[in-house]
């Protein structure tokens, strides 16, 4: 093999990049991370204004509770103590149309189960098939990270959920139990998360998203940023190369196989394996016949939507019956501007992290799903703004002219922080033909390239993107391994 500077290039660093390229490191190899952005993070970033602090793309999280993927990597990492996870339970409340109570939904899996099942005690049984099937698409799809094999063969016989269910809707799965649609809402009531109605949304990705917050939804204390934070300083510890302001031009081949990137600068670096843990049609495009397969295969893909979210201060007082993390449906679709509005979120992420708002003041978050390619104009964003305050209002009283507003974020500002077309929040859409074992693998056709974040499996969230690291980071050693380049392994992933 080639003397090259790196044995791995990671292109991007969100925390599926950051994740893959720490499990690199710990394992002895040489890695240089290029990062477009002039801070890490991708959506894990905060915002601060007016004394507050925001997680301006994340929600509660999924993963970060004892047995969960989260903590799992940075125990493995020997950085767990380094970090706090707040609790946000109940995980999300919502009101849906024509209810007296707002439904609630718990972060740990039992407790959640035993709710719905006094809730429709007529379907008990059909309540814990469906999380007994979420368990165990959930328990393989754990396998897998925990293999040390290539999952590719023998996958029927390893993976019997996972074959089963693999061209299957939740709203197919939940047919064929019999589950009324009152109850089929409720038990899909996370598929909010995925953006995607459950006649279109994959079991194998509800499953994942569902089985992810089966320990709790959590916050991290002092913001997401902290968990980036962490894994910068990791990286740096062990003398990786954690280089913002480098955007990456194109990647460099030696015939057929990567050699290393290009910067816009000019800068060549070279390394025997690349991974992109971006979004890469644009990169693709510009390097050469040999991405084109793989371009042609990412440009056919359908993506998610995006979000056009609003920062708001309330006063303390205001709070009164609200939630940390709620979820609206509306009995109607109204239309703002051009878009037609079914649902909308609130967020009260101080009610959680109490240290994220000055004294006497709460955060407070408005969002709303957009489809991919749509993202209103400023007048448009302004009359949808308008729209929604008027909306929360009226369903919280308490809140009447008390919104002051502080700013918005839309498609193309998530699209800088990420560098996602249009902004999508969760990569490539989670339906049936782009989950599961059809969603793109962490090493396609290209040889020496390996993908890693939410583009690639299980999806989307950070629980989704920092398991993909740990894929793509197995990957990539069993690379090293086969060629018989091993430098100073310390421990298996």
């Amino acid at each position: 093999m080639a003397d090259y500077e790196y044995d791995a290039i990671v292109i991007g660093a969100g925390l599926g990049g950051l994740t893959t390229a720490s499990l690199l490191v710990w394992q002895g190899l040489r890695v240089y991370v290029c990062e477009k952005n002039g801070r890490p993070g991708g959506y894990a970033v905060n915002y601060s204004s007016h004394g507050h602090r925001f997680d301006v793309a994340t929600q509660a999280l999924g993963g970060c509770g004892t047995d969960g993927i989260v903590q799992a990597i940075l125990s493995e990492l020997g950085v767990l103590a380094d970090i706090s996870f707040l609790p946000c339970e109940p995980a999300r409340v919502y009101y849906f149309p024509d209810d007296d109570l707002p439904f609630v939904q718990y972060g740990f899996l039992q407790d959640q189960c035993t709710s719905l099942q006094k809730q429709f005690p007529e379907y008990t049984d059909a309540i814990q098939s469906c999380y007994d099937v979420f368990r165990n698409i959930f328990a393989e799809l754990q396998a897998i990270t925990l293999s040390s094999d290539n999952p590719v063969f023998g996958f029927t016989k390893k993976f019997p959920a996972l074959a089963r269910y693999s061209k299957i809707t939740v709203q197919d799965f939940f047919e064929a139990l019999a589950i009324p649609q009152a109850l089929q809402l409720r038990l899909g009531a996370r598929s909010g998360y995925c953006m995607l109605p459950l006649n279109r949304l994959s079991l194998i990705a509800f499953a994942c998203t569902e089985m992810s917050y089966a320990d709790g939804a959590w916050m991290v204390k002092g913001g997401v940023s902290r968990l980036v934070d962490l894994l910068v300083s990791f990286l740096e510890r062990y003398q990786a190369v954690v280089a913002t302001k480098s955007r990456v031009h194109r990647l460099l081949f030696t015939d057929d196989r990567i050699a290393g990137v290009m910067t816009c600068s000019g800068e060549t670096i070279t390394g025997s394996t690349v991974i992109m843990a971006a979004d890469g049609c644009s990169l693709l495009r510009q390097s050469g016949v040999v991405c084109e397969p793989l371009l042609r295969k990412m440009q056919s893909q359908e993506r998610s939507g995006s979000y056009l979210v609003s920062y708001y201060q309330i006063p303390a007082a205001c709070v009164q019956g609200l939630q940390a993390n709620i979820e609206v449906w509306l009995a109607e679709q109204i239309l703002a501007g051009k878009i037609e509005i079914e649902v909308y979120y609130l967020l009260v992420p101080s009610l959680v992290d109490r240290g994220s708002s000055p004294d006497g003041y709460h955060s407070f978050c408005i969002s709303v799903p957009l489809p991919d390619g749509v993202a209103p104009d400023h007048e448009e964003r302004l009359v949808i703004r308008r729209q929604l305050e008027q909306l929360v209002m009226e369903k919280f009283p308490l809140l009447q002219d008390q919104l002051h507003f502080l700013f918005a974020l839309g498609p193309e500002h998530f699209n800088v922080m990420t560098g996602n077309t249009n902004g999508s929040a969760y990569g490539f859409a989670q339906t049936v033909p782009q989950s599961g074992m059809y969603r793109l693998g962490n090493n396609p056709s290209v040889k020496g390239l390996y993908l890693a974040g939410h583009w690639t499996m299980p999806g989307g969230g950070i629980a989704g993107v920092m398991t993909s690291g740990r894929l793509c980071a197995k990957a990539v050693c069993r690379f090293f391994e086969n060629t018989g380049v091993v430098r100073g392994l310390e421990q298996g992933l």
